[in-house]
Formats: structure tokens, C-alpha cells, sequence
């Protein structure tokens, strides 16, 4: 058999063995394909096409930065097998903050790297959930500016909206992974630079970037990482850094930001903050929950370490509109008696309401040791009432006289 089919086998194998895992077997196999770009083909926001290295899951699948997110679950046994079509520099995996033995971290040196057209295996237990990074440690400075890197997300295995096992439940989650491109570095000599394994050191260019992205988007492109949420929703939003600047992300205070992850771990103090600070290889946690309707951006800066000057900002557009399941009040006549109320109404919990205008406006508290509650104070209107027992219950009243 040819060393060609020899490989198309072993891709299929591995195909197999990941769709076999889905039905129920522990042992999690995962293909990752390294290669580069012959053409320019990645597309910035100016129009420019750069040439690019990275990982991707099929033979056929174009580079992209960064590269396919891996989500597993807590206590998975996971093989990541690397093919390596690079044409040219060995590879690896490097998996960041996973806390792996030695011989499965990817450090050349330590561990192992992929010549061309040869495979290699990364065998690793799933550690807490978290956020964690994967990338290439061969000339790691060149090969990750390259486009060598992407998320690992490590999920409870009981919920996937949870942070954690007894953490914080989430409705929707973004992961947002910045970095910057130099095009000057991607140019074919550089991206497809011949290797010499006895060299120590490597020529580089000055790093001077040109475009700073929000998952390999940046300016008009960025829409595509805009955040839409309702009032009400909790967003848990996953900030790593794989670039060479610092970045600080700056919420409208309207989101509430509370820090309550760092580096794949819970932080034992969580703490309310509008700005995190993201330097190289970290990642944060930060859950979000707004009580208002409105529009805005998130603030990306890019903090030149050497200088600490901002030279880039990006921005990404929030928006933030009606209350979480507002439809599915509008069928919940049921749980709340006389509606239109007058003077009192009936609900389906005792204890403390929070009564908020259509805007999400917090107007006023009720609070009954039954189910029966004085709204006389409130004004001809439309609200909606959230049990504070409940955060996740709200019931929608009107008001008429």
C-alpha cells in the first residue's frame, strides 16, 4: 500500500473512531492536519490575502485563524492525532494550561515534534472545565504569529451551561481569542521558511503589525462577533490572548461584568469590574447580565508592551434588546390572576418581586408571605415582575383603572 493511501486510511480510521466515541465511549480521538498556505487565500478587512500555517480538522478545509475550537467534556480521554502536511517544518500541539505530563505537552525539546508526512499522538484526561489554548512550539514565534493556535474549552460533564460543576449557569457564551497580524510575516519565504533542526536561533523580522483581531476579524468584519443578548440574559463570555500585545477589554457598565475565571480556574474572590487586562496566554472568565435595553461596543484595546501605548482599538457591537422569553409571557395569563390587575394581584410565588418597566428599569419591590400582592402603588402600564427566589421566573402584569 502507498504511503498516500497508507495516510487516507489512517484519516479515515480516526474519523471513525471520533463518531464511535459519540455513543458513549470514554476515549475521545480528535485528526488535526498542519499545513500552510501555497497561495495567499485568508482574506483581511482591508481585502489583502495572506499566506497562512495552521491546523485544521479535514484535508480539505482552508486555514483560518484561529484554528477550530476543541470543546471536550471534564474527564475525557482524549487522543489529539496530528498529520503533519506541512511541506516542510515539523509541528507540534502545545497544550497550554492543560497541566499534562511531559511527554504529551508539545514542547519540541521535551517532548516530541511531527516531521512531514509523519503522525504523532497527544494523549491527555480532560482537566477542569475551563479555557484553554492549543498552539505550535516548534519556532513558536513565527509559527504562531503564523496561524498556529486556537481554543480548547473543557465543559462539566453534568451541563454544558455551567462555568462548572456547582458554578455559575450561563445562557449563551462567546469565546473571543486576540491576537495581530504582521502581513510582512506572512509572506511565502517566512510562512514556508526551510528548517534547519541544528539551528538554535532564527533570523525575524520587527514585529509590526498591521491588523488586530477579535478571532481573526478585525474592523467591519467584526460584525460578525457581535454580541446580542436580552434583558435579563446571562452572557459568559471566554477572553484568551495568543498575541504578542496586551489587551484590555473595556464593557459598557450597562453589562455588569463580574471576573470569575482566570486561566482555567475559578478565581476564589470573584470581583465586578467593567475593564480586564489580557496578557499573552491568558484566558478570563467574565459573566455578563444586563437589566436594560441598549446599544454600545465593546472596547478592544492593544497595548504595545514595550512602549505600554495603546496603538490599536477595535470594537465590537452589543446590543441589548426585550427581556429573555418576553414572548413566552405573553401565554403566562395563567400564573398571574386578575390580568389586567387593579389594586392586587395574584402570583405564582410568594416572597420579593422586583417590578421593572418595559426598558428594564427597576420601578419598585413587592413582597407578600402569600401569593397575593398590593399593586395599587404602581401606574397605569406594562411591567414585568422577576421573583428574586427565581431569578429565572418572570411574569409580564398590566395595569388598568
Amino acid at each position: 500500500m502507498s504511503k498516500f493511501r497508507m495516510r487516507i486510511t489512517l484519516a479515515l480510521a480516526l474519523i471513525l473512531a471520533t463518531s464511535i466515541g459519540g455513543f458513549g465511549q470514554m476515549d475521545t480521538t480528535v485528526m488535526i492536519i498542519s499545513k500552510v498556505d501555497f497561495q495567499e487565500q485568508y482574506e483581511l478587512h482591508d481585502g489583502n490575502l495572506i499566506h497562512l500555517m495552521g491546523y485544521t480538522q479535514t484535508l480539505s478545509a482552508p486555514i483560518n485563524i484561529p484554528a477550530p475550537t476543541l470543546i471536550f467534556e471534564e474527564g475525557d480521554s482524549v487522543n489529539l492525532n496530528m498529520w503533519n502536511l506541512s511541506q516542510g517544518a515539523p509541528h507540534t500541539i502545545h497544550l497550554h494550561g492543560l497541566d499534562v505530563n511531559q511527554e504529551n505537552d508539545g514542547v519540541p525539546h521535551l517532548s516530541f515534534e511531527v516531521v512531514h508526512d509523519d503522525t504523532g499522538s497527544y494523549y491527555f484526561e480532560a482537566p477542569h472545565p475551563g479555557t484553554y489554548l492549543y498552539h505550535c512550539h516548534v519556532t513558536s514565534v513565527l509559527h504562531v504569529q503564523g496561524g498556529m493556535y486556537g481554543l480548547l474549552i473543557v465543559k462539566p460533564k453534568s451541563d454544558p451551561n455551567l462555568t462548572w460543576e456547582n458554578g455559575y449557569a450561563f445562557d449563551s457564551e462567546h469565546a473571543w481569542l486576540m491576537s495581530e497580524v504582521d502581513t510582512i510575516w506572512h509572506h511565502d519565504s517566512i510562512v514556508n521558511h526551510p528548517h534547519d533542526p541544528q539551528a538554535m536561533t532564527h533570523t525575524i523580522l520587527d514585529y509590526q503589525p498591521q491588523h488586530f483581531v477579535v478571532n481573526g476579524k478585525s474592523e467591519s468584519q467584526l460584525s460578525s462577533q457581535a454580541i446580542v443578548a436580552s434583558v435579563g440574559e446571562k452572557v459568559y463570555m471566554r477572553l484568551a490572548n495568543i498575541g504578542y500585545y496586551g489587551n484590555r477589554i473595556i464593557f459598557p457598565a450597562g453589562m455588569n461584568a463580574e471576573v470569575i475565571a482566570s486561566d482555567g480556574r475559578p478565581i476564589p474572590n470573584p470581583f465586578n469590574s467593567d475593564t480586564v487586562e489580557v496578557y499573552p496566554g491568558e484566558r478570563f472568565g467574565v459573566m455578563l447580565e444586563t437589566n436594560a435595553e441598549f446599544t454600545d461596543v465593546i472596547q478592544v484595546d492593544y497595548i504595545n508592551l514595550n512602549t505600554q501605548t495603546i496603538e490599536n482599538t477595535q470594537e465590537v457591537d452589543v446590543t441589548i434588546s426585550g427581556f429573555i422569553g418576553l414572548d413566552e409571557l405573553e401565554n403566562q395569563d395563567l400564573l398571574v390572576y386578575p390580568n389586567p390587575a387593579n389594586n392586587e394581584v395574584q402570583l405564582p410565588l410568594s416572597g420579593e418581586w422586583v417590578t421593572l418597566d418595559l426598558s428594564g428599569r427597576e420601578i419598585a419591590q413587592l413582597n407578600s408571605g402569600s401569593n397575593n400582592y398590593d399593586v395599587s402603588g404602581l401606574a397605569i402600564g406594562t411591567y414585568i415582575l422577576r421573583s428574586v427566589e427565581r431569578p429565572d421566573m418572570s411574569v409580564k402584569i398590566m395595569i388598568q383603572r
